[in-house]
């Protein structure tokens, strides 16, 4: 029975080995290629919104208030009339100043015609032109005072809420009501000193704020305050946004986006297949079925990718997850990596 039992293992050992052994598979991780992306340098700082003219509409003469030619809120346009103050005395100025003129200058006329004569003196002739030039100078100022009555829109733009009424008496310099341009608008923010050199005229810059979360506004620099401020040791500069919708507003508080470099084509990895040696950066590509580990540089980083400016040419393969249990030369089997949108 001892003899039987031999037996039955020798043809159990002969029967494993003669059963073929399976090889172990390579293990599968997850690859992605090397994208290309746009990158930017920015320059990120806050300002605020301003119209690009702003005024307040005074009268130059005291006067009382005749009539408001607009609505609040209403858009104009350059010339259009806004205020009329009350002008009958002015303009009772302005015709007495017009018949002293023609009195003046008949006077003249008489005093030429005399002196052609030899029946007066040169001295004579002097006064007539003088209280000509005078009255001319008189006739001018009333027209000018005249002119005063009615206040004109320097230039186009949107009016705000009046501060007057008709039939109030208005002095010289009072506050009437506000002009803004708001197409374009400007906007100022200011730059830390380590930055001045980066900054120059016709940069552009991108606008963000809180009333538009998702969207960015374009605009280009072009005014930059060459004394920087002493307390703060900033650089005040200023730049013009489009607003030709109308959707911004002056006093916003934004948020300001100096583009100093962009990269339109930059190599762009995930974050998450980067491996950190020490000081250095690797990665690991699948070349041939094979793994390769790289080092490589990078730039910016950027929701959740990172810019390779150094150690890849953008044809390569890189393991994104699954690196960590293989090691360069391994064999592995590649499946694509799933990207979360």
């Amino acid at each position: 029975m001892f003899a039987r039992a031999h037996v039955l293992l020798a043809t159990t050992l002969l029967a494993a080995l003669a059963w073929p052994v399976q090889a172990e598979e390579p293990p599968v991780v997850e690859v992605v290629p090397v994208a290309k992306s746009a990158v930017r340098d920015e320059l990120i700082t806050f300002g605020s919104l301003r119209s690009d003219e702003s005024v307040m509409i005074r009268p130059e003469i005291a006067g009382r208030l005749s009539t408001l030619h607009f609505r609040e809120g209403q858009s104009v346009e350059v010339g259009a009339l806004l205020v009329s103050l009350d002008d009958s005395i002015t303009r009772a100025e302005f015709a007495q100043a017009r018949a002293n003129l023609n009195l003046a200058e008949k006077n003249f006329e008489r005093a030429q015609m005399l002196f052609k004569r030899g029946a007066s003196n040169p001295q004579a002739l002097d006064e007539a032109s003088a209280q000509q030039q005078a009255a001319r100078a008189a006739l001018a100022l009333s027209q000018a005072r005249l002119d005063k009555t009615r206040i004109l829109a320097p230039y186009a733009g949107v009016l705000g809420l009046r501060q007057a009424s008709p039939g109030d008496y208005l002095s010289e310099g009072q506050d009437i009501v506000n002009l803004e341009v708001l197409d374009p608008l400007k906007v100022d923010f200011r730059i830390p000193q380590k930055a001045v050199s980066q900054i120059r005229l016709k940069q552009l810059i991108e606008i963000s704020l809180d009333a538009y979360p998702d969207e960015r506004f374009s605009g280009e620099i072009f005014a930059i305050n060459p004394r920087l401020d002493e307390v703060g040791r900033s650089q005040a500069v200023r730049a013009h946004i489009s607003n030709s919708d109308g959707r911004l507003s002056p006093g916003q508080f934004v948020k300001v986006s100096v583009i100093l470099a962009e990269r339109p084509n930059a190599l762009v990895i995930p974050e998450e297949a980067l491996m950190p040696v020490g000081e250095r950066l690797l990665v690991n590509l699948v070349v041939d079925g094979k793994v390769e580990v790289r080092e490589v540089k990078l730039g910016k980083r950027q929701a959740g990718l990172v810019e390779v400016r150094e150690g890849l040419d953008g044809s390569e393969v890189l393991i994104s997850a699954g690196w960590q249990k293989v090691r360069n030369g391994d064999a592995v089997r590649s499946k694509a990596a799933e990207r979360t949108p």
